[in-house]
């Protein structure tokens, strides 16, 4: 994200701030989660903002660079439209995790939907995430050309609870 909106001198500045070196950073490997912060910490000051807009543009970044990339056959997997692709989310991780058996995906349960409302439990080991999950989901919602907004809800036991509203009602 950082290399396609800003450039190589930005990228450069962002894995010097991080202290990583390009090598590391493979496609399609587990890092550790000190190396993750400290990539988005970097990447937020270069972009001028702050991790939480970082993690949330990193979100909508993924999905759009995901349909193009080493994902998106793991993509098609979601479905052709909102609903089916978030009934469908830990079958995509469960395919992930064949190729990338030490990371830890997390898991989505969808709680309720109505004709305009969807409210998703996101399960994860990983704490500090949700605006990066708020951003894959309006990802999703720009991908299935759905007008809605997304929030995160709060938490209820281990669940963190994100609540997606339909700008305009599926048809009954």
């Amino acid at each position: 994200m950082i290399l396609e909106q800003f450039g190589a001198q930005a990228w450069e500045q962002t894995l010097t701030a991080a202290d990583l070196d390009d090598a590391i950073l493979v496609s399609v490997q587990a890092y550790p989660d000190d190396v993750t912060f400290r990539l988005i910490g970097a990447a937020a000051a270069t972009a001028g903002l702050t991790v939480e807009e970082t993690l949330h543009a990193f979100g909508r970044h993924w999905i759009r660079a995901a349909g193009q990339g080493p994902y998106a056959g793991v993509l098609k997997i979601l479905g052709a439209s909102l609903r089916e692709s978030l009934q469908n989310l830990d079958q995509m991780h469960a395919s992930i995790q064949i190729a990338m058996p030490a990371a830890q995906l997390p898991q989505f349960s969808v709680l309720s939907e109505d004709h305009q409302t969807i409210r998703l439990a996101y399960y994860s080991k990983r704490a500090g995430l949700e605006n990066f999950v708020c951003g894959l989901l309006d990802g999703m919602l720009e991908k299935f050309a759905t007008p809605g907004s997304v929030e995160f809800s709060g938490q209820d036991g281990a669940a963190r609870i994100f609540t997606i509203r339909l700008a305009e009602p599926d048809a009954p």
